[in-house]
């Protein structure tokens, strides 16, 4: 990791890194432009990471990892995902504290893999795997390995819970509905929060970040172009991916009941004298985006009061939206580009047991259809 700060009239950089768990530094001055230090500081980051300067026998996994995600993923991918990584880095040194990278075997990864399995889901141990598989071939590439200890090895864990019980059937979703239309304030910002993704199929996110020209009455549209940092939870951030971006058609039901809704809020900002430069949709009487958690525990207790057996979180809401047209006969490939997925084959993926409920159903009526035949 480089840092740099301006000496009189020169500027100095200094370059930190891990050999065998100690912290070492190398720091340069003389720098008449700052963009003269950080060209230093990056030939030394690329020097690390080649193993050039360094004792290739000797640094470990969790130190080669570490520099691998500070320089290649770290400026690059977003909050969420650098959680993750640091998730994985802590991982990594508890698991291979002191392991020396070129004496890593694939026997011994394996069993790695094996222990992690048996406590985490299938698709938690492919995202541990896949990053680490990335740092290791980056380590080939730099000569500092000489094979690739991830390659042929076996990745295991239990099933992720079933997403049948992650949304509501239409009972369950009416009841709820007709539930939250009851208490429609801008005080309680959550539960227009959850009306809004139980008839939109939008994510959190994007619902907390809707702001009041997405809304179209007229045209009667909800426009989706962006989404509210939830990490930062002062910011906006772009959609998941491209497709993301969307504008879709609402009911007037949710239409009728955003106007109650914003003149609601009007008077809310007046009474407490709350600055929505941002116009946002969905604010708390203290002038704060709700958080997931709080919109969770809202939706726990509203699915508890109206007697649901079954308790999901908000992004169940999406999920029941999604289920709700799929069981309606609306083509897949509307619903896909409705809920912003990267593409048809994951909203196929994800709702597929519902598709496959739906085949059996076609069956059955067209056996019964030709059964008629002879009779």
């Amino acid at each position: 990791m480089a840092s740099f700060r301006k000496r009189g009239k020169t500027w100095q950089a200094r370059v930190s890194y891990l050999v065998g768990g100690e912290k070492k530094e190398e720091t340069k001055g003389g720098f008449e432009k700052k963009s003269l230090a950080i060209e230093w500081a990056n030939g030394m980051e690329n020097r690390k990471l080649s193993g050039k300067g360094l004792d290739r026998s000797n640094i470990t996994l969790p130190d080669y990892f570490r520099q691998w995600y500070e320089a290649y993923k770290k400026p690059l991918v977003a909050a969420s995902t650098k959680n993750r990584y640091e998730y994985a880095i802590n991982l990594i040194e508890k698991e291979f504290a002191g392991q020396v990278m070129s004496k890593i075997t694939r026997m011994q990864y394996q069993r790695f893999l094996n222990r992690y399995g048996k406590a985490h889901a299938l698709a938690s141990s492919k995202k541990v795997n896949t990053q680490i598989r990335a740092a290791v071939r980056s380590a080939m590439e730099d000569g500092i390995i000489p094979i690739d200890f991830t390659s042929h090895t076996s990745i295991s864990g239990h099933a992720s819970k079933d997403r049948r019980l992650k949304f509501l059937d239409v009972g369950q979703m009416q009841a709820l509905i007709a539930y939250l239309k009851t208490d429609i304030s801008a005080a309680r910002p959550t539960k227009m929060m959850a009306l809004v993704a139980l008839f939109t199929g939008a994510r959190f996110a994007e619902v907390a970040g809707l702001t009041w020209d997405d809304i179209a009455m007229d045209d009667g549209t909800i426009s989706i172009s962006k989404s509210w940092d939830t990490l930062a939870g002062n910011r906006f951030k772009p959609t998941k991916n491209k497709q993301s971006n969307r504008t879709i058609t609402v009911s007037p039901e949710l239409l009728a009941m955003l106007k109650v809704y914003h003149h609601s809020q009007k008077l809310m900002v007046l009474k407490y004298g709350i600055q929505n430069d941002k116009h946002l949709l969905f604010l708390t009487p203290t002038g704060q985006v709700p958080s997931s958690t709080a919109a969770n525990k809202t939706l726990k207790h509203s699915l508890v009061a109206v007697g649901s057996k079954k308790i999901i979180t908000f992004h169940g809401l999406r999920h029941t939206h999604a289920s709700y047209l799929i069981y309606k006969d609306i083509s897949i490939y509307f619903i896909s580009e409705r809920l912003g997925h990267a593409n048809y084959n994951i909203t196929m993926q994800i709702y597929s047991h519902i598709v496959k409920e739906k085949e059996e159903l076609e069956n059955t009526k067209m056996l019964d259809a030709l059964s008629q035949i002879a009779n």
